[in-house]
């Protein structure tokens, strides 16, 4: 392995196991190792503090983990994505919609599943406990939904320590419900079967309390409109059905051929390592130690593995001996009963008291705070700024790119004639049928990621470069890409060209766009971007220039992506936040082009790395106007204010502030923020506005108006 191949490490869910390495790297990094987390959802609720969420005595965001900021923090790249097979030999795993990831290392944190028939669990009104961050906020949902006149039914199948607190949290939050009632169902004769006699006794003492009705010895036959189905013919009556029966085992670990035990867990050894397979490693709930196979599933064993998991991975990524995890005999059990007290339980001992819950409370509140994203504060001047990208240039291996070409599958084109297919010295296209004109816009883009996610910034890349041609009122017929890749192995290469590719390939595809062809070489770093070819009415092309003094000045998306991902980039932007960016960024202008186009627009141009002040300052000089900008019209994306507000700043935001063709008001922060993929601006003839308003809205798309053009005055741009 050389110094320019660094080593791959992949993190397969954001369990308890994990959010603990994650935690590790990010203050003291594994030098020469590339590290990527791949998990469905950007934030990990914990388990241990679920319960107190749906009774109402923790909001969401105090029981959950912003793993995806957590990963930038570590170095991290974070794919929102779950693997659907393994392959060990070739250390390659297949990913849920996205190219596939090359791993050395590999390690599982990927949890169970519950016991269920796969029919029961299809039915709407049942809720299966696992994965418990979409359970967490359908149960949620389901206990705030209005009840049905008479009171609401909530049944929970599982006796389990997880079962008994999710019913101690749904009597808490129906309490106040005229006829409303919660059962907890077993095929044991006692709840909390396997702790002890003393254990089991306080929660049927609790459940009393309560008036939870618990049926034990009853197993569940089947659930359907009636309500749920119990042997010997009772049927009892169900609005919500919460399934938190026994761990079942994904049946990832199969489908792939790895080493697993009766239930299909995967087996690992003493040092958490997969039998037979020395680059993989399995923690939490999906694995099985073959040393002690009776080890209950429960959390607690994950987050004692989580420090030793941190250790063998180092060891691994160096060649080094391992550790061995030791799994304690007996562990420390607090049940919530959801009243301000908890069941506290070791061994045969056990007791009930407001004491239990305030250590219980203390305990969750700890482990939370490991791992949240630190306060807003002024970004830390030592990161320094975000550097431009450059080095030596080199082309892709042509092996490297025929594979990924192949397995993309480009789509064919009726107008396209000689494209990537013919790998000719360029390509031939028409004019599309449906396209009204004959005048021919080109335009040419590129830039570095913002992220990490790379299929995430080739989808963008392709939205922010077709955005040019749409912003002159014309068609985008064909795209050509160029790629570079960073100069590592040609394993890395080709896996990194083919996420590119991949998320350019999707964007392409929403917006109906042929890529024909493009050019790929080797970098010390990426870039990603098109060069981009469509048709317009040649006496309708739109340009800055155009707008006429009393035009209204409209903006079809919120502003904000550079402080954003400048945060984000350092692990300090909330995954919502992140989540609300992209998902902008992702949306074609080609829908509100149109809508402007019929409305009569004047002149447009889309808002991008210049900031609104900066593009809207281009109009008004090329139209020989001023711009009235209504600064508190602007739409803000979410988080960008207060990031903004505490020194957070996008490494180009000092350029655009000090530009005096600006010439506008740089006070305003978010005014100047450098964008990708932003919206477009445009000068709508005041007549039209309504109907344009009404046009956007019945189509879904964004508009917002923000101000009008003036006379020329000395400056192009006035804030009002």
């Amino acid at each position: 392995m050389t110094a320019t191949s660094p080593r791959s490490l992949v993190l397969i869910g954001a369990g308890h196991a994990h959010v603990e390495v994650l935690r590790s790297f990010a203050m003291n990094p594994p030098a020469g190792t590339r590290i990527t987390l791949i998990s469905p959802h950007p934030f990990a609720i914990y388990s241990g503090m679920v319960p107190g969420f749906l009774g109402g005595q923790y909001d969401l965001n105090e029981a959950q983990i912003d793993v995806s900021a957590l990963a930038a923090r570590a170095g991290a790249r974070y794919l929102q994505s779950k693997v659907t097979l393994i392959d060990a030999d070739e250390g390659r795993l297949d990913l849920d919609r996205r190219p596939s990831v090359l791993f050395d290392i590999a390690s599982f944190d990927i949890g169970a599943k519950p016991l269920i028939d796969e029919r029961i669990a299809q039915i709407d009104r049942v809720v299966m406990v696992k994965p418990i961050e979409i359970a967490a906020r359908d149960v949620s949902r389901a206990l705030a939904s209005p009840p049905p006149e008479g009171g609401r039914a909530v049944v929970i199948v599982g006796g389990g320590a997880g079962g008994v607190e999710i019913a101690f949290a749904a009597a808490a939050r129906i309490r106040d419900e005229s006829g409303s009632t919660v059962s907890l169902i077993d095929r044991a004769e006692q709840p909390l079967i396997g702790r002890s006699d003393r254990a089991s006794a306080l929660v049927t003492q609790a459940f009393d309390e309560h008036r939870i009705v618990f049926r034990g010895g009853r197993p569940v036959l089947d659930v359907d409109a009636d309500g749920v189905h119990l042997s010997g013919g009772e049927i009892i009556p169900a609005d919500l059905v919460v399934w938190a029966t026994g761990a079942d085992a994904p049946g990832l670990f199969r489908r792939s051929g790895l080493d697993i035990d009766a239930r299909g867990f995967l087996s690992v050894d003493d040092y958490l390592r997969a039998h037979a397979c020395e680059n993989i490693f399995g923690v939490g709930d999906c694995a099985t130690l073959s040393t002690h196979p009776l080890l209950p599933k429960a959390g607690v064993y994950a987050v004692r593995q989580g420090p030793i998991l941190t250790a063998n991975l180092r060891a691994a990524l160096r060649g080094r001996p391992l550790q061995p995890f030791r799994p304690q005999g007996e562990f420390l059990s607090l049940l919530n009963t959801g009243d301000s007290k908890a069941i506290l339980s070791y061994g045969s001992f056990a007791w009930r008291g407001r004491w239990a819950w305030r250590l219980k409370d203390w305990i969750d509140r700890r482990f939370i705070r490991r791992y949240e994203r630190p306060a807003l504060a002024p970004p830390d001047s030592s990161m320094g700024p975000m550097t431009p990208c450059g080095g030596c240039a080199a082309k892709v291996g042509a092996d490297s790119l025929a594979r990924v070409l192949e397995r993309l599958d480009i789509p064919r084109f009726d107008h396209v004639t000689v494209g990537i297919p013919e790998a000719d010295d360029g390509a031939v296209f028409k004019i599309p049928e449906g396209i009204s004109g004959t005048a021919s816009v080109a335009t040419t883009d590129l830039f570095p990621p913002f992220s990490e996610d790379l299929a995430l910034v080739g989808y963008v890349a392709a939205v922010n470069a077709a955005s040019d041609v749409y912003a002159m009122g014309a068609e985008p017929a064909a795209a050509l890409a160029i790629v570079s890749v960073a100069s590592e192995s040609p394993r890395h290469q080709e896996e990194e060209l083919e996420h590119l590719l991949r998320g350019a390939l999707d964007g392409l595809a929403g917006m109906n766009i042929p890529l024909v062809g493009g050019h790929t070489i080797a970098l010390g770093s990426t870039l990603v971007g098109f060069s981009m070819h469509g048709f317009a009415d040649p006496d309708h092309v739109l340009t800055k220039g155009g707008a006429l003094s009393g035009d209204v000045l409209v903006l079809s998306k919120p502003i904000g992506t550079g402080v954003i991902l400048a945060a984000a980039r350092a692990g300090h932007a909330d995954a919502d936040w992140f989540t609300a960016t992209t998902q902008s960024m992702q949306r074609g202008n080609g829908p509100v082009m149109r809508l402007l186009v019929e409305r009569g627009v004047r002149s447009c141009t889309d808002v991008t790395g210049f900031g609104l002040i900066g593009h809207l300052a281009e109009m008004a000089r090329a139209s020989g106007c001023t711009a009235a900008l209504d600064a508190a019209a602007v739409p803000a994306l979410p988080g960008a204010l207060e990031l903004l507000q505490h020194g957070w700043r996008s490494s180009f935001h000092a350029a655009n502030e000090n530009a005096k063709a600006n010439e506008g008001d740089a006070r305003n922060p978010l005014l100047v923020d450098p964008q990708t993929s932003g919206g477009l601006i445009a000068a709508v003839p005041p007549r039209e506005v309504d109907a344009l308003l009404a046009a956007c809205k019945d189509a879904g798309e964004e508009i917002y108006v923000i101000g009008a053009f003036a006379p020329p005055s000395d400056r192009p741009v006035r804030i009002a």
